[in-house]
């Protein structure tokens, strides 16, 4: 297999946090001519199906496409730029578990322009204009800060991820038990793969955007990725022990100060942290701290998450987003 700049960045990635569910499964490199016969424009992840001569014989390949919609949007990779019957060059990964589809990461489009799917990755061909890519994505993100002093409304709007890759930092100290269970992670047919609702605390780890909403005596968190909606309970007094166990869990948010909100969820049900089959037990639970910044444009953000079964001591993840002024809708997930 030819080792490339591509090849290096896919090693290095952590699989199980930049992507709605594990890449593990695709493997050698393949670059493919074919024509264009189907589009599935849907998340989690944008399809194609391409049909390849060989031999005297038409091969029918399946090409999953690395980004969300939104990631393709935020660059302008759009779908009135593929049409069907148009002859593409793509290049991406074979999958070692299902035959005949490809984990595409740069389609050469019909009209000589370069779709780079990935979002942390180079041009591959470099040989004409292109959409996508690393470049791209930082120019796109750094020209669409909107003036949100101006606006002043705080933590109350959609929150964006900032970088085209995945940096945001993180530390599970798994368990044994939990390394065990998690080697038994099947990479191919799980929830994730199969379109379903995920839980907290993993429901919030996604490059995705948020939403925070003010619903006076609650706040309510929705998200684009399959759709999550979180209410936070802005009244202490509410006894958690006294709800229902539900996959958001049951959440209790406080001010810590003027640019702090903290929000405490437990009554946690649903089996996995990550989509590399990290398990949870029921007596998992995260405290999230978010942190505007002084223009308003940046909210930090920290989860602790304890799980004894899970986790030797807590685990936590940090980073931020950017106030982008993006809007979402439903996020109408599909499988291919």
């Amino acid at each position: 297999m030819r080792i490339t700049p591509i090849t290096l960045l896919l090693l290095i990635l952590p699989f199980d946090l930049s992507a709605h569910h594990s890449r593990a499964e695709y493997v050698e490199e393949i670059e493919l001519e074919g024509t264009l016969v189907d589009i599935l424009w849907r998340n989690p992840h944008p399809g194609f199906t391409i049909e390849v001569e060989e031999n005297g014989q038409i091969i029918s390949w399946t090409l999953e496409g690395w980004s969300s919609l939104n990631g393709f949007t935020r660059v302008g990779i759009t779908p009135d730029r593929f049409e069907l019957g148009d002859t593409i060059k793509v290049f991406g990964r074979i999958s070692e578990r299902r035959a005949g589809r490809i984990l595409s990461t740069h389609i050469l489009l019909a009209d000589g322009t370069e779709a780079v799917l990935m979002r942390q990755a180079d041009p591959y061909w470099g040989e004409s204009e292109h959409l996508g890519g690393k470049d791209r994505w930082e120019t796109e993100t750094q020209a669409a800060i909107v003036n949100a002093s101006e606006e002043n409304r705080g933590i109350f709007r959609v929150w964006s991820y900032p970088s085209p890759d995945m940096r945001t930092k993180y530390y599970w100290p798994l368990t044994e038990s939990a390394q065990a269970a998690r080697a038994e992670w099947d990479i191919v047919d799980n929830y994730a793969t199969r379109c379903e609702p995920k839980g907290m605390p993993g429901s919030m780890i996604t490059t995705n955007p948020f939403e925070f909403i003010d619903q006076g005596e609650t706040i309510r968190v929705r998200g684009y990725e399959l759709d999550i909606v979180r209410t936070v309970y802005m009244n202490n007094s509410m006894d958690p022990s006294a709800q229902s166990p539900s996959i958001q869990g049951f959440s209790v948010g406080h001010w810590e100060n003027e640019s702090t909100l903290v929000i405490h969820t437990s009554r946690i049900n649903f089996p996995y942290l990550s989509t590399t089959g990290i398990p949870l037990s029921e007596t998992v639970e995260a405290i999230e701290r978010y942190t505007l910044s002084e223009d308003q444009t940046r909210l930090d953000f920290h989860f602790s998450i304890t799980d004894p079964e899970t986790f030797t001591e807590p685990a936590t993840y940090e980073y931020y987003w950017l106030a982008l002024g993006e809007e979402f809708g439903q996020y109408e997930c599909d499988v291919h």
